[in-house]
């Protein structure tokens, strides 16, 4: 699915692509270079929705381009969603002509598209006048356009901004037939999960930390950043030991330890956190300590109902 990102330089298009399907903090994208024409990268959202993204450099130079003979096909066409986005606190009438032709290549060369999204960008900032720039982009807006574009102001800083790209993504998601296919037999399996284990599970997608579905029905969370599943230095000591342990026993094929299962506990609960293939992570939450159900989960993490979704979600990938 081809996501189109627009907008003059500046406006955060980059920022908020890599902390929407990246997990970045906005710390972590605070002084991203400009973007140099078209940079287009390819993510898995939420576990099931493959995106390919156009975030498109708005230096003047480059949009003339765009908008060129000889590439403006290239850029709007099979085009799934589209957000413009601008600088709200940096307000230029001029933007109102690069807009003007983003409509009207965009609806030529992809005219299935049902919805346009504006995001006027940070609105966390003092000197931002985003109802200025609301009146800019929609004044005169003929009634070919006026029910196709929806504006929101929004900030990356505060996280408005990739929610409502998020709500976007989920939107197009309920629009697409596999996907829905492929969530509802993951779904199927985690209940297998349940049914055997009396626990809850919970399935997350990494990097962009998004939940994919959970036993729950519906179920939301701020995106999670999760730990790497690596060898550490406390890993690397346990397996020194391990080695040891391994030669007084005059066992000589060692395989490398690897972090498995992640355990919490409340008073009144364990929580047992998994990786199941590399780009998904299962959640586990009993809804007792009773040793029995603790070590239910537990073989059920390393039995037959995890293993069947181990197989199709590596079957699934993109």
């Amino acid at each position: 699915m081809k996501i189109l990102l627009f907008g003059p330089a500046g406006a955060g298009k980059t920022s908020l692509m890599r902390t929407t399907c990246l997990g970045y903090n906005f710390m972590k994208v605070l002084n991203l270079k400009p973007t140099k024409g078209v940079s287009r990268e390819n993510f898995i959202f939420r576990g099931i929705l493959e995106l390919s993204i156009w975030d498109l450099g708005g230096q003047e130079r480059y949009l003339e381009r765009y908008f060129s003979d000889s590439q403006r096909e290239l850029i709007f066409s099979e085009v799934t969603a589209a957000v413009f986005m601008v600088d709200s606190a940096l307000v230029d009438a001029g933007v109102r002509d690069i807009f003007n032709n983003f409509l009207k290549y965009l609806f030529e060369f992809s005219p299935e598209i049902d919805q346009a999204y504006v995001l006027l960008n940070k609105i966390d900032l003092q000197e931002s006048k985003e109802d200025e720039y609301y009146e800019i982009l929609s004044k005169g807006l003929n009634g070919e356009f006026i029910d196709k574009i929806s504006f929101t102001p929004v900030s990356v800083k505060e996280g408005s901004a990739q929610h409502r790209l998020i709500e976007i993504l989920d939107f197009e998601i309920q629009k697409n037939t596999l996907s829905l296919q492929r969530l509802g037999k993951i779904r199927h399996l985690l209940d297998e999960l349940k049914i055997n284990t009396i626990s809850e599970y919970l399935l997350f997608n990494q990097p962009d930390g998004l939940l994919i579905t959970s036993t729950f029905g519906k179920f939301e969370s701020k995106p999670l950043q999760f730990m790497k599943f690596e060898i550490g230095t406390l890993d690397s000591n346990i397996y020194s030991i391990y080695q040891q342990i391994m030669e007084f026993q005059s066992i000589t094929n060692l395989s490398p330890l690897k972090l498995s299962t992640v355990v919490y506990e409340s008073e009144d609960c364990w929580i047992l956190v998994k990786e199941v293939i590399n780009g998904a992570v299962l959640m586990a939450v009993t809804r007792s300590k009773r040793p029995e159900v603790f070590s239910g989960v537990l073989g059920a993490l390393n039995g037959e109902a995890f293993n069947s979704l181990k197989i199709y979600l590596k079957s699934s990938e993109f």
